[in-house]
């Protein structure tokens, strides 16, 4: 074979973005990884961390979306409770500084900040989905937003348990501990929408089935891994066995890489009919190979399909 040229291999060491179909993004990841790998290399026993994340990127990205979704609308209502802590701070901001002992306004300051800077995350949240941003800066805005309601939470339950002197003060303190009992329940929700605990939420059904989704693929993901590995050294065999000349320093990495995956599922995978492992292997190699690389990697696994469950057309 003639050797790769250098677009196709920047194809591969770029780990450009996979197509949609999982069954092909997992083909590609696990060629990308073979490809990397020197002739006589043993497989590692786990794939490659960074590979597995470019594979579960899409399901991760709609698991975060789905999060993000139920947050906004979990949280519907909360900009009110601004205008009551304006409300409650209002009288205070006349008193100007009270004995020291009297810290209830600066609880109340940094509960009315951190309910400002909650918002703010929950309306970049907002943007972030409707334009279609970088799902990096979504997971960001949705990190600020569970730091700023901890926060927040914080400082209402230190308001609530200071003492206050002034009888003005004493007043204010009341009406935090109602506002304090109305947002409880809100921030709680948040907590829930933005954590990793397990709950029956029903807003939270979609990230439920996404985080599911997410879960799945990656356990099958790794048991193809596993697989693959497992019969690798039969895979080479019985390759050497209708390739004339055979070894594996010889061949094109990609075409050796392709021919190894496509080996495993022709010969060890029962779930996938010969001719749709034989058709994928030739579309990996026209998007990855040289222009010799279909019509070889079709010859070969042709071949190996004919000596292992008879004849295979190609679709």
């Amino acid at each position: 074979m003639s050797s790769q040229n250098s677009t196709a291999r920047e194809a591969f060491d770029s780990k450009q973005r996979m197509p949609e179909s999982s069954r092909r993004r997992m083909r590609e990841a696990v060629v990308q990884f073979l490809y990397a790998l020197q002739p006589s290399e043993p497989l590692p026993e786990s794939l490659d961390p960074s590979i597995l994340h470019l594979l579960l990127e899409s399901l991760r990205d709609r698991s975060t979306k789905a999060r993000a979704k139920a947050t906004l609308h979990l949280q519907q209502g909360r900009e009110n409770f601004l205008e009551s802590l304006h409300h409650i701070l209002s009288p205070l901001d006349l008193l100007g500084s009270s004995d020291a002992s009297d810290d209830i306004g600066l609880h109340l300051r940094e509960w009315k900040l951190e309910e400002e800077r909650l918002q703010e995350h929950l309306e970049n949240i907002r943007r972030e989905i409707n334009g279609n941003k970088e799902p990096s800066r979504l997971r960001e805005s949705m990190r600020g937003a569970s730091q700023s309601n901890r926060a927040s939470m914080a400082a209402a339950e230190a308001t609530a348990e200071s003492t206050p002197t002034l009888p003005a003060l004493r007043e204010a303190q009341k009406m935090a501990a109602e506002l304090q009992s109305k947002i409880t329940p809100l921030a709680h929700r948040l907590s829930l929408s933005l954590g990793n605990e397990e709950t029956e939420l029903p807003e939270l059904s979609a990230v439920a089935k996404a985080e599911r989704e997410l879960a799945n693929a990656s356990s099958s993901i790794e048991a193809y891994y596993g697989q693959l590995r497992c019969h690798l050294e039969k895979v080479d065999s019985e390759l050497a066995a209708v390739i004339e000349n055979y070894s594996p320093e010889r061949l094109d990495r990609v075409d050796r890489a392709i021919l190894r995956l496509g080996g495993y599922e022709l010969l060890f995978d029962p779930g996938i009919p010969s001719a749709v492992a034989i058709n994928e292997a030739i579309e990996l190699a026209r998007a990855f190979g040289t222009t010799d690389s279909p019509s070889f990697v079709n010859g070969i696994l042709d071949q190996l399909a004919k000596k292992g469950h008879g004849t295979v057309t190609e679709e």
